[in-house]
């Protein structure tokens, strides 16, 4: 733990018992919060970044910044993979021909429940230095697969990259995860569909396409 205080801690651990009473409630296996329009506004009192990384370490779904595409994605990826997934904003470096998918939360057991956990650092959120979220430091040298399942658009976006990085760096989200590409300028300029995207690890192109064929959508390679 680096910046947050004890008591930042304990309403994050609330604001987890909040989440799972909700989801046993409803009997559902994932959830999405407004998470910065309701923390900005001093209506929630906790970053939900703690309770999303327990809960897609426990083979659920927390998404981030109530994205109900990204969360659809991420519970198809779950079932599709038995993986976690994480939602991430793109940093596109056409220099180094390298991608950073970056937020202030991803999952310590990116293979899923049963697998290795990777190392971790509880930070505060980086926008507004408050709360608590977390820096993962993600396995290096694997094949990652990072998608989203448009509806409205009934098309899955989809590109591959290899991880050789865990981005220290102050700035931006916490958890910075540098992948190379194989054309980072091709796919900035193509990007589209919205800023999110969710990235899981390994190399998931043939089921994905094929989920995509039985659906009747679209697949597109990106970059």
């Amino acid at each position: 733990m680096v910046e947050p205080r004890p008591a930042e801690i304990r309403n994050s651990a609330a604001m987890y018992l909040g989440m799972v009473s909700l989801l046993e409630k409803h009997r559902a296996p994932a959830i999405a919060v407004d998470c910065l329009e309701l923390f900005y506004t001093q209506k929630m009192f906790a970053y939900p970044c703690l309770g999303f990384f327990q809960l897609n370490n426990d083979g659920l779904v927390g998404a981030c910044e109530a994205d109900l595409t990204s969360a659809s994605t991420m519970l198809l990826l779950r079932y599709l993979t038995g993986r976690a997934s994480y939602i991430s904003d793109p940093v596109i470096d056409t220099a180094k021909n390298q991608i950073i998918y970056a937020h202030c939360v991803a999952p310590s057991k990116p293979y899923g429940p049963d697998g290795p956990e990777c190392a971790y650092e509880i930070r505060d959120h980086s926008e507004d230095r408050k709360g608590a979220a977390i820096r993962s430091l993600l396995p290096l040298h694997e094949t990652l697969s990072t998608l989203e399942f448009v509806s409205y658009a009934k098309t899955v976006v989809f590109h591959q990259s290899r991880a050789v990085d865990n981005l220290e760096e102050d700035r931006a989200c916490r958890t910075k995860l540098v992948a190379e590409v194989r054309d980072a300028r091709r796919l900035m300029e193509g990007w589209d569909f919205g800023w999110h995207r969710v990235t899981v690890y390994g190399d998931w192109k043939t089921q994905v396409a094929h989920t995509a064929a039985l659906l009747g959508w679209k697949f597109v390679e990106e970059g």
